[in-house]
């Protein structure tokens, strides 16, 4: 065997095969040659000390955002992600950055249905839908992202994509949200309605749940979860942080999306481009702005500055609209044993929420999901919902893609995709990355 590893030492976790113990990894080339207590070590291998280190198969993140933001692929890879889904991208922007970046990210996008860009309008009939979608498998998306709640479009559009990906064998998501309901508990409910069992991945499900109809982003969370049990054929996810992220663009004096305007709202700001600067003014928007290899939310001052700077022409920001009690009401929850939303995410990448690891671990120490549980949420099921069979587990043959972390501080030490290091000690390797689309 040739380009061996072998971590030695750590508590190694894989929820597939109900594996949670000091034991040793061994790697050769690509691949798990084999997981298990008290391996020999063979000749010729490096070796990696895990001693007191969590060992966890790479973090699958199935709805990041990276697209053309070389610093969103260094972020993923810093937090453990080794494959990951872009939640909205273009070919001709993932695919040059995913061959820049070097770190080993195995990557899918999702081809967004924008009105007045990517189709006519609001209300678009079938067969302008289906050339759309076929379009986009032919750039090597993975699937379709409806982003309902920053562009609407009806729900009969909405519903006649779901019908034409499911011809397709299209892998479909969607932000919640249309001409008649908004990004909130309302919205995840007529998805309901009209979705029926055809397949469908509801994107971060608790951001439908801040409290924008009912007031009680808990009582939301329950309501959410009993509306995920009606949908037979859907796969879902949710992220652990308070704030979000969202666009900074102004069109005609007012915000573009519709989930800026819902922010300004919630805090009592006119939605309009003197209410978002008086928001950043006061902190309850965050700018985002770059250092180092990293975006960071940046204080009032520096952000209104930046905002402002002609030459920022990515406005993005924030705002802590996410109640935790909700969120960790809708990580941890399940029926008959089984979690009713599938996977942690992060909505991060190049947005500064990469925290899976730190609050996924804090859940853990707080009793409120098991070790076990965890990799399953983080690693395995978010593989699966993507179809990456060899991925978030040890199993002999699987991908030998492996995140080492410090438990207590929730720092990675290493991260591993395919066999080859990509991050160690601040340190990033050359790694090449993949796409992965539905063909």
């Amino acid at each position: 065997m040739t380009n061996n590893l072998f971590v030695s030492g750590g508590r190694i976790v894989d929820a597939v095969n109900n594996f949670d113990a000091t034991a040793e990894l061994l790697i050769a080339d690509d691949h798990i040659e084999s997981c298990s207590k008290n391996i020999k070590k063979p000749i010729n291998c490096k070796i990696i000390d895990a001693k007191d280190k969590l060992v966890i198969p790479g973090l699958v993140d199935s709805h990041m955002h990276v697209s053309n933001s070389i610093e969103g692929y260094y972020m993923l890879a810093h937090a453990g992600v080794s494959s990951a889904l872009d939640m909205l991208g273009f070919e001709k922007e993932i695919v040059p950055f995913l061959e820049k970046a070097q770190t080993g990210l195995t990557l899918g996008y999702l081809y967004p249905i924008l009105p007045n860009r990517t189709v006519s309008g609001i209300d678009p009939g079938k067969e302008e839908l289906k050339d759309v979608i076929t379009k986009a498998l032919k750039e090597k998306a993975f699937g379709i992202k409806i982003i309902g709640g920053h562009f609407p479009i009806t729900p009969e559009a909405q519903r006649k994509i779901l019908e034409i990906c499911n011809e397709l064998s299209c892998y479909c998501a969607i932000h919640v949200g249309s001409t008649e309901n908004g990004s909130n508990i309302n919205g995840l409910a007529e998805l309901a309605d009209f979705a029926g069992n055809l397949p469908v991945h509801v994107a971060h499900v608790n951001s439908y749940c801040r409290g924008q109809i009912t007031g009680n982003p808990i009582e939301e969370a329950g309501r959410a979860l009993n509306i995920l049990k009606k949908l037979k054929n859907a796969h879902s996810e949710s992220y652990l942080n308070v704030i979000n992220g969202c666009s900074g663009r102004i069109v005609d004096s007012v915000p573009l999306s519709n989930v800026t305007k819902n922010c300004l709202r919630a805090k009592n700001y006119p939605e309009t481009a003197s209410g978002l600067l008086k928001a950043i003014q006061d902190g309850w928007a965050q700018v985002h702005g770059k250092r180092n290899l990293e975006t960071v939310l940046l204080p009032p001052e520096e952000g209104y500055a930046h905002y402002n700077d002609a030459n920022n022409i990515d406005k993005t920001l924030s705002f802590a609209v996410n109640c935790p009690g909700a969120q960790i009401a809708i990580a941890c929850a399940k029926e008959k044993d089984q979690f009713i939303v599938n996977a942690l995410s992060t909505d991060g990448g190049r947005f500064p929420r990469n925290t899976t690891l730190a609050k996924g671990l804090a859940l853990v120490q707080f009793g409120a999901m098991t070790m076990l549980e965890f990799v399953q949420k983080a690693c395995y099921n978010p593989a699966q919902m993507l179809s990456l069979k060899n991925k978030g587990h040890f199993t002999p043959g699987a991908d030998a893609d492996i995140c080492i972390v410090d438990p207590i501080t929730a720092n990675v030490d290493y991260l591993i995709s395919g066999g080859k290091i990509v991050y160690h000690a601040d340190q990033f390797f050359n790694v090449p990355g993949r796409l992965f689309s539905s063909k």
